[in-house]
């Protein structure tokens, strides 16, 4: 439990109580003191108690007056009595009040603990009670906004809620986790999260504070929240909601304030462009176009879409389907999957920074698809060159021949070369020649300097240099060790 409030005159008696509760096993985060029943109501109204232990008698207010006056609160402590024998018939009058035990004093060290951890656990039950109480009517709500029926009684419950937390009349705001509204709402816990948005219900104090603060532009604020008109009647909350998340949806794409249903008509012709933008083909050619060089090309057709959207000449269902066909088709293609980056536009505030993000997303994915197109044309020029020396090693060939052949810059063969083979161009070509020379020492009567013109060293010393550094002897030394192990 959080908090213990310890109400008693007599001081030895009061710190000898907060003594056994901070030692009785139970966690408890705090114990405050207090000598009478009027300290006690101040710190009950600035502070949340779980439970409080009080005496009867004291002076300026007993522990009767205590327990009636309290009623007052929103939120009473668990209380119990502690007092004298004497006392018990005050007692009972304390527990008509709701006053939940009653301990003779001198208080027992074990019956303080039984009564700690009695309450400890109720405690526990009840919190886990209004958090699952909770979590099960946002998920009411999500059901009653999205696609469920609702029913008289339900809605009764709902209506006691939403009248206790707004008032008479509400309204439904509906806006994103980084819109400026949210500072105006860190007092209120939103009542549902639908497609990655807070639904929050909001009375006419915070209404006017909300819609002012939008008008004005104060401070540099602005909000791209969607709220709906005032009903009184929770019959039409869905309605509520479903009228902020179009004036939602609007705001993203007018990129200002929505606070009425008013239609901008757009001409058919300049509506047909903008759905050719969202056809299969279209979006198709989206897709296709990220992974080439045609940067120009792929900046073109985005700022089309967007340019048409912006216009509103594409309707928002046709600017979310576009993008939804968009991730799919990419994820079939590419095997990489964008939603989460780009999958939902209404997570972000409005279409401008909504297109930086796609534009951003596109634009990596282009260069990542490049790198990895450049780097599969390098495997291919590597193995093209490997194959090609291994055929001419034994030539007069060089690195500058080699590039050449595979049209690759000199410097750069050199570097994937050796990425591609984990040697360098002289070295490989030098153990290719040596690996040939090893089995002609062994299986021919060939001549030393007849091996060393067939494997691609014209001159004699350098073959034998090169030969005894790779090998450690001599070919000659090589030949005679093979033929003495072949001999035993």
């Amino acid at each position: 439990m959080q908090t213990v409030l310890v109400v008693e005159d007599e001081k030895l008696i009061r710190q000898g109580i907060s003594a056994m509760i901070k030692r009785c096993g139970v966690p408890v985060t705090e114990v405050i003191e207090c000598a009478n029943g009027l300290k006690a109501m101040e710190i009950l109204r600035q502070k949340e108690v779980d439970v409080m232990f009080t005496d009867i008698r004291m002076p300026k207010m007993n522990g009767i007056e205590l327990v009636k006056t309290m009623q007052e609160l929103e939120r009473l402590p668990i209380t119990i009595a502690v007092s004298g024998y004497d006392d018990f018939s005050y007692a009972v009058e304390m527990m008509r009040h709701g006053v939940r035990e009653y301990i003779l004093k001198p208080v027992e060290r074990d019956k303080l603990r039984e009564v700690m951890e009695k309450l400890e656990k109720e405690i526990s039950q009840k919190k886990d009670t209004e958090q699952k109480t909770e979590k099960l009517g946002k998920k009411f709500l999500k059901y009653i906004l999205t696609d469920g029926e609702d029913n008289r009684e339900d809605m009764e419950i709902l209506g006691k809620r939403i009248k206790a937390d707004a008032g008479d009349s509400f309204n439904v705001l509906v806006t994103t986790r980084d819109d400026e509204v949210q500072k105006e709402l860190v007092d209120i816990e939103p009542i549902a999260e639908i497609e990655g948005m807070d639904v929050f219900i909001i009375g006419t104090d915070k209404l006017q504070c909300i819609k002012k603060r939008i008008c004005d532009e104060e401070d540099g604020f602005v909000s791209y929240a969607g709220i709906s008109d005032t009903f009184s009647d929770v019959g039409m909350l869905k309605n509520a909601y479903l009228q902020a998340k179009t004036r939602r949806e609007k705001a993203f794409f007018a990129e200002e304030p929505v606070l009425s249903d008013k239609e901008i008509k757009v001409q058919d012709a300049l509506a047909e462009n903008g759905r050719k933008l969202c056809e299969k083909t279209a979006v198709s050619a989206r897709v296709q176009l990220t992974g080439t060089d045609r940067v120009g090309a792929i900046e073109k057709e985005w700022n089309a879409f967007f340019i048409a959207a912006k216009r509103r000449l594409i309707m928002p269902e046709d600017f979310i389907s576009a993008m939804t066909r968009f991730t799919q088709e990419y994820l079939a293609v590419y095997k990489r999957d964008l939603h989460e980056k780009i999958g939902n536009p209404y997570l972000h505030n409005n279409l401008s920074v909504y297109k930086e993000i796609v534009l951003e997303t596109i634009f990596e994915e282009n260069s990542r698809l490049l790198d990895r197109a450049s780097e599969g044309q390098t495997e291919k020029k590597m193995l093209k060159a490997v194959n090609y020396v291994r055929e001419n090693y034994n030539t007069d060939i060089n690195m500058a021949v080699v590039s050449n052949y595979v049209s690759m810059n000199y410097s750069l063969f050199s570097t994937a070369f050796k990425n591609f083979t984990g040697k360098n161009f002289v070295s490989y070509i030098r153990e290719l020649r040596i690996d040939e020379a090893k089995r002609l020492l062994k299986e021919t009567e060939m001549r030393v300097n007849e091996i060393g013109l067939r494997v691609g060293y014209e001159n004699d010393k350098h073959f034998m240099k090169n030969f005894k550094a790779s090998v450690g002897v001599s070919p000659s030394e090589f030949r005679r060790n093979i033929q003495l192990q072949a001999s035993k």
